[in-house]
């Protein structure tokens, strides 16, 4: 017997309930600095990535949860319209607890709430996040198992569930080892011996359910064909469940396509409120991916039955399934049923790609018997079985549209399994396990998706064959993650992104979501810069996976003369890229415009990037010292030609457009032997640059990286750095320093956050708190146009930029910091 005791306890105060609120600096920088209150904001993207769950109270009206596989939980705001972010206290030290696993409610308390907390089973940092007053703040108590919040298994749940018999009494479905009990609200934990370990696999114990009518009636699924064990005596002693489903029935199956396990395996399940029955969805694998064959059953508590209920199978199905499907079907998880009414239900289909309908959302009104198919009757007319949303219906329930989510590129999309093209159609959903139909308005149904939350507040039109209407219910969420960042200098964009999963954006307002770029669609967009003279100049490559031959064009590079809203192939790609590469590197323009230099980061490559003169009609390797494809190379935004690099600590320069590169061993010229960095430039001065080097310092240069200084106080440590616009009244060629990692502050311990410096990085302020800390960032990023602003990219919670708060000082600036119209 395993017994996990509390830890010390972590509290996240926040001043106000979200992003837009002032961070109150925790340093006082020295005179050369001032310290000024922060205000925090996301770029609206609204969505970005998988959302795993959505949980409602069952007795507190718009009392509402949603949890993500990378970028933590959220709360509901009824007066605000919006979900609050309610773990962004989380450092980055701790940035594998930026996961919800499961999300636990007590029906008892509405202000009492339980996190899972866990990206990776590789890490052996998971905890529960415990709460009395609704996320506002938490213990947290680490446990002895991990979590997987990002794993296989993730869509199913919930594993976390309260004891309404007796509140103080937690119980968590684990992934490796097995079933555990708390006694004292989640403080310490107990593994439940009793239960047979049947699960011995990395998902567990999907779920957890008690009878809310029957005192010590508790089930649990398992992930495994028969994995549904039932206690009537709080968990003594389990005997599976009897009669449930463990062979798939052949009407099931694809002939020639086989299942993945050998029976159904429960993925979800909600017992109605009388207790008389329990739902139930199936699949042969995990997801949220590889699912081939699914199926929906329900069990009579009362005489111990089963039927299978699966929508389009000995029902009345309506509209009919679309035909003919010569592909394994997928299988089904989403499950949500009204609190009120036990015989209407909801349920999702889970990985219906290939096939053009991708997934299915199904109501029923009369406990399975018959089902409507929500999906295909809210897509358009004549669309052939290519099921959708219309595009106009991406928006929030204000107008404001979310046009990226249209994901309009045709066959030339990889994405998600996306079907062809059919104009003016947006794809249903796709990993469609999250779903709710609210315990207080069952109208209202709410779904999932790999990408944000649709939401109706009329699916019950569905009984008279009409479409309901849909929105987007995904304000405040924002789960991308960021993998390139530019701020050019002028054009009407102070942000372009790159995301994974994405593409990316030109974000021409960043207070309202924007389209994707174009062709060529990126899955992932690692890579962008601008030209320094030229900064409507914008370059981007990315991981495609597609054949673009058909344009006689490079997929995976590509170039704007107009900030970003139309773009041109290059003609080849640098050698070594094409759409069956898994690297496509790192891209950067010199401040002429007129050269493209292109890292491959393919290691088998024994030369230099590749440099272009010619928009990428060629390709040719440097002469010179650098003889490999680093990720670390940046060019001088002021001096035409001028390209800095590093590589296995040598630094390296090129002053004639990348054609040759001299090299000088760091620890020769001022740095720290053996170390290395993307070298940052000032976008107003020639040859002055920096270096983070993490642990190592921030080193500095002013004659074109011939020579270095360490720059800070002692101990200073450098993880990320950018430059921004200069304070008012300094000279033309100076920038505000921008680091996140640990300045020494009088001698005491150094803090880990993001600063700023006004005067070369003597003395810094802290800009952000210990409550804006969102796991850490993976780069951050100065506006050179709006002074004190700064972006922070971050791995799972979107991208945010934090302005100087208004009234604190003159930003000098073109853009006023003043929220938008959109509410997000």
């Amino acid at each position: 017997m395993a017994i996990m005791t509390r830890s010390t306890r972590l509290s996240r105060l926040l001043s106000l309930t979200f992003l837009g609120l002032f961070a109150s600096l925790l340093s006082t920088a020295s005179a050369g600095t001032t310290s000024y209150p922060y205000q925090f904001n996301h770029v609206a993207v609204t969505g970005g990535g998988y959302i795993t769950g959505i949980i409602a109270h069952p007795t507190e009206e718009n009392l509402l949860y949603v949890r993500t596989d990378i970028g933590g939980a959220y709360r509901w705001n009824q007066d605000e319209n919006k979900w609050i972010p309610i773990t962004d206290f989380i450092s980055a030290a701790d940035s594998n607890l930026l996961g919800t696993e499961s999300i636990g409610l007590d029906p008892t308390d509405p202000d009492r709430l339980y996190l899972a907390q866990g990206r990776y089973l590789t890490s052996n940092n998971s905890a529960f996040f415990v709460s009395t007053d609704r996320g506002d703040t938490f213990d947290v108590v680490p446990t002895p198992f991990i979590m997987g919040s990002n794993e296989l298994g993730r869509n199913n749940g919930e594993r976390i569930a309260v004891n309404p018999f007796r509140p103080k009494e937690v119980w968590f479905g684990s992934r490796t080892e097995g079933l555990w009990k708390s006694e004292d609200y989640a403080a310490t934990w107990t593994n439940v011996t009793s239960i047979p370990d049947a699960f011995a696999n990395t998902m567990g114990i999907y779920f957890v359910l008690f009878d809310p009518t029957k005192n010590g009636t508790i089930y649990i699924g398992g992930s495994t064909p028969g994995g549904l064990y039932v206690t009537g005596d709080n968990g003594q002693s389990w005997n599976p469940v009897p009669g449930q489903p463990t062979t798939w029935e052949n009407s099931t199956l694809v002939d020639g396509e086989p299942p993945l396990s050998t029976g159904p395996q429960p993925m979800k399940g909600v017992l109605t409120s009388d207790g008389a029955t329990l739902y139930v969805t199936y699949a042969d694998f995990p997801g949220p991916y590889g699912v081939q064959y699914g199926v929906v059953y329900k069990y009579g508590t009362k005489d111990s039955t089963w039927t299978n209920i699966t929508p389009g199978v000995g029902n009345n199905s309506y509209p009919p399934p679309y035909e003919p499907q010569t592909w394994p079907p997928g299988g089904f998880c989403g499950l949500s049923v009204d609190s009120k009414d036990p015989d209407t239900l909801v349920v999702t289909t889970l990985d219906r790609d290939p096939g053009p309908a991708l997934d299915s959302l199904y109501l029923s009104r009369d406990g399975g018997k018959s089902w409507k198919d929500v999906a295909q009757l809210s897509s358009p007319n004549g669309t052939g079985g290519n099921w959708g949303h219309p595009i106009a219906e991406a928006a929030l329930d204000n107008g404001t549209a979310v046009p990226w989510l249209s994901f309009d590129y045709g066959e030339e999309w990889g994405g998600y399994g996306a079907p062809s093209r059919i104009p003016g159609l947006t794809k249903f959903g796709w990993w469609m396990s999250a779903l709710l139909m609210d315990p207080s308005n069952p109208g209202h149904v709410l779904y999932g998706t790999g990408a944000t939350i649709w939401s109706t507040d009329d699916v019950f039109a569905a009984e008279q064959n009409a479409a309901p209407g849909w929105y987007i219910q995904a304000q405040g969420i924002e789960e991308t993650v960021a993998l390139a960042m530019i701020s050019p200098s002028d054009g009407p964009a102070h942000l372009l992104s790159g995301f994974g999963d994405i593409n990316g954006m030109a974000h021409d307002d960043l207070w309202v979501p924007q389209p994707m770029f174009g062709l060529p669609a990126f899955s992932n967009l690692d890579s962008l810069d601008w030209a320094g003279q030229k900064p409507s100049l914008v370059a981007r490559v990315g991981d495609c996976g597609l054949n673009y031959s058909v344009y006689d064009a490079c997929g995976q590079g590509t170039y704007s003369t107009d900030s970003g809203h139309n773009w041109t192939m290059f003609p080849v790609c640098a050698p070594g890229i094409n759409e069956t590469t898994t690297t496509d590197g790192t891209i950067t323009i010199d401040a002429s415009g007129e050269i493209f230099v292109w890292s491959t980061l393919i290691t088998e490559q024994e030369n230099g990037p590749w440099f272009s003169s010619d928009a990428g009609v060629s390709w040719s390797a440097p002469t010179g010292d650098l003889n490999v494809q680093t990720e670390y190379i940046s060019a001088d935004r002021v001096q035409a030609g001028t390209f800095y690099a590093c590589d296995s600590g040598t630094f390296y320069i090129s002053t004639d457009g990348g054609k040759s590169y001299n090299g000088s061993v760091g620890s020769s010229i001022g740095l720290p032997a053996g170390q290395c960095a993307l070298p940052v430039v000032n976008f107003n001065k020639a040859g002055e640059l920096w270096l983070p080097l993490g642990s190592n310092g921030l080193y500095h240069s002013s004659d074109f990286g011939s020579t270095w200084e360490a720059v800070g106080p002692s101990g200073l440590e450098a993880d990320y750095f950018s430059v921004g616009m200069a304070a008012p009244s300094t000279n033309s060629t100076a920038v505000t320093l921008f680091l996140w990692g640990r300045v020494a502050s009088s001698g005491a311990d150094s803090v880990d956050g993001l600063y700023r410096s006004d005067d070369s990085g003597t003395s810094w302020a802290r800009v952000n708190d210990d409550s804006h800390q969102y796991g850490g960032p993976t780069m951050i990023l100065g506006d050179p146009r709006v002074y004190g602003r700064v972006f922070i990219g971050t791995s799972g919670r979107g991208i945010i930029f934090a302005d100087i708060a208004a009234g604190s000082a003159s930003s000098n600036g073109s853009v006023t910091n003043v929220p938008g119209t959109a509410g997000i």
